[in-house]
């Protein structure tokens, strides 16, 4: 089987593909999120796996735009405790460092250590944690270091510099599993939109979320964000629970497609979060 994930090697995203899929799943490295979801739509790989939100941070722009963009489904989430580490070269020290790199989202989960202990660094963003360590590991700057799971080090060749730096005692992150298909039933399901409107007027959003509320169907996540077709013009994703397949949730996306510009079922999958 083959996984598509965020690469190179050693991403968070890779972690949680083999906690899904175990070790034996070949890994295909991308370089980014919207590669990861075009290489399922064409079939190079059976499943991509890419991370979708952080607890502290909340939602990735990217992953909802491949959500929103390309003809895959959500098949599968998955919930990955995350742990970041500081790392250097050997020989590398702590007050020496004056660029870190890291993906947008791990420096975001960072701040507090890097604002304590680096309140100088230039912050560099990075495709993924991965790559960051990759780029540390091949340049050998001793005033550069990577954030990114602990794993890394023995990768890249590198030096743990600081262990746990994330923000709050407690921090995870969601990834989603995307395939041609999603999942069947299993009574514990949860399942994903994205809609835009015809036009703007008062009260629509309000209209569509009623849909739901009447069926007694418990929304779990409402987030808008630009189409980038026009300005002010927004999509909305949506997380509910329940199954595409149950007849109360197939006729309330029956009717909130009658209301709507674009509606687009991301798919039905087991609760996990």
């Amino acid at each position: 089987m083959r996984v598509g994930v965020l690469g190179p090697r050693g991403t968070y995203a890779e972690l949680a593909a083999r906690s899904q899929f175990g070790d034996k799943v070949e890994v295909v490295p991308y370089p980014i999120i919207t590669s990861v979801a075009e290489a399922v739509a064409r079939g190079d790989v059976q499943v991509g796996v890419i991370p979708i939100e952080s607890l502290r941070e909340g939602s990735v722009g990217e992953a909802l735009d491949a959500l929103a963009w390309t003809d895959v489904k959500v098949q599968a989430e998955i919930v990955v405790p995350i742990s970041h580490s500081l790392l250097g070269v050997p020989g590398a020290k702590l007050g020496e460092i004056t660029q870190v790199l890291s993906h947008p989202q791990a420096l975001a989960q960072s701040r507090e250590f890097l604002r304590k202990n680096l309140p100088k660094a230039e912050l560099i963003e990075m495709t993924s944690t991965a790559k960051a360590a990759e780029q540390v590991g091949k340049l050998k700057q001793p005033h550069m270091a990577a954030i990114g799971p602990k794993a890394l080090a023995d990768l890249y060749e590198l030096k743990v510099l600081g262990e746990d730096i994330q923000s709050g005692e407690f921090n995870i992150t969601r990834f989603l599993c995307l395939a041609k298909e999603d999942s069947k039933p299993t009574s514990r399901d949860k399942t994903s939109i994205v809609f835009y409107t015809a036009r703007d007027r008062p009260g629509t959003l309000h209209e569509i979320l009623g849909e739901f509320t009447v069926r007694g169907i418990n929304l779990t996540k409402i987030e808008s964000r630009p189409s980038k077709k026009a300005l002010g013009d927004y999509l909305f994703f949506i997380d509910f629970e329940g199954h595409r397949e149950d007849p109360k949730v197939n006729e309330a996306l029956e009717v909130v497609k009658l209301k709507t510009a674009m509606l687009k079922v991301l798919g039905s999958y087991p609760k996990r979060f």
